[in-house]
């Protein structure tokens, strides 16, 4: 029986992208290059997500590359974060998994500092999930480390990997967790299957 349930961050419970709301379309220009030079530079974009550079540092890369001031970045940025909304279906249903059905749930996401500190508490996330792993604050990514992240998860939740089902919307990183022993699911907006899954393995129906 699943007796926890983990949820990747981006993709999963949320959709919307640092820098978007702020920047478009008004800076098209500027948003076009902090995709192509920071989130599509996987090297740079994971040292952030390790925590081995911080926020800060990557606006200064991005000042230097585009003439903008770090100020005015680091305002933006942070503007951005305050209107990153979740998935409100996916976010409801976690909830529901914890109050109704009396699951253990979790976020364990590949993310950078400021997930940390301004998501996190915006939107009181560590008030509805029982533990929440964020890469940036322990060095190394979800499938690094032999799932380091997920036995962090596991261990603060005092249950067994084989009781826990992993959404994410990544074939990779769901692979790994089954390889792992645990079971996996791969979201692309399917939630109905999810939903079903959930009540036929959790005895909820």
């Amino acid at each position: 029986m699943i007796e926890v349930v983990l949820f990747d961050f981006d993709g999963v419970l949320c959709h919307d992208r640092f820098y978007e709301e702020i920047l478009l379309p008004q800076h098209q220009e500027l948003f076009e290059w902090i995709q192509n030079n920071i989130f599509n530079n996987k090297n740079l974009f994971h040292q952030w997500m390790r925590g081995n550079i911080n926020t800060k540092s990557i606006n200064k890369i991005i000042a230097e590359g585009t003439g903008h001031k770090e100020d005015f970045l680091n305002d933006m940025l942070l503007k951005s974060l305050e209107k990153i909304r979740l998935d409100e279906k996916m976010f409801n249903f976690a909830k529901s998994l914890k109050e109704v059905y009396g699951k253990k749930i979790g976020i364990i996401t590949d993310n950078m500092d400021v997930f940390s500190t301004v998501i996190v508490k915006k939107h009181k996330l560590d008030e509805v999930f029982d533990v929440i792993i964020n890469s940036a604050d322990y060095g190394c990514l979800k499938i690094e480390q032999n799932g380091k992240l997920f036995d962090k998860a596991l261990s603060a939740l005092n249950e067994k990997i084989g009781d826990c089902l992993f959404i994410d919307n990544s074939t990779q990183k769901v692979d790994f967790f089954k390889q792992k022993g645990g079971q996996g699911f791969l979201y692309n907006n399917n939630f109905e299957e999810l939903s079903n899954l959930l009540k036929i393995n959790g005895k909820s129906n």
